[in-house]
């Protein structure tokens, strides 16, 4: 079992507790959590359009316990997944960042090498 399995259970459990006696949709939680987890592990707090993607992931996150707590679970199970959807949206965004700079990078190295020559 990886970290990365071992927090997303751990926080399902968490929720799981918060909620008293309402069950959350598992692989809703699980997914929207472990997604929103990849994000920051790649730095999604530090790219700008990345960023506002992880912030609406946390947010839906914590409206679709909210509505699991009024007993919403349909609701939930939609919010989660757009929340899953937005951590998604983050990650690949950051990555696509990342790219870009590396491309740059190689591309000015390619110029000082063919200027050198």
């Amino acid at each position: 079992m990886t970290l990365r399995s071992i927090c997303a259970l751990s926080a399902l459990f968490a929720l799981s507790a918060a909620c008293g006696s309402q069950a959350l949709p598992p692989p809703a939680a699980v997914d929207a959590r472990t997604t929103i987890s990849a994000a920051e592990a790649v730095g999604a707090q530090n790219e700008p359009k990345a960023a506002l993607h992880l912030k609406l992931a946390k947010d839906q996150t914590a409206r679709a316990e909210a509505l699991l707590r009024n007993g919403d679970d349909e609701e939930a199970r939609l919010m989660l997944e757009q929340a899953k959807a937005d951590a998604e949206l983050a990650l690949v965004l950051t990555r696509e960042s990342a790219a870009r700079t590396q491309a740059q990078q190689s591309l000015a190295k390619v110029r000082e090498l063919e200027q050198n020559n």
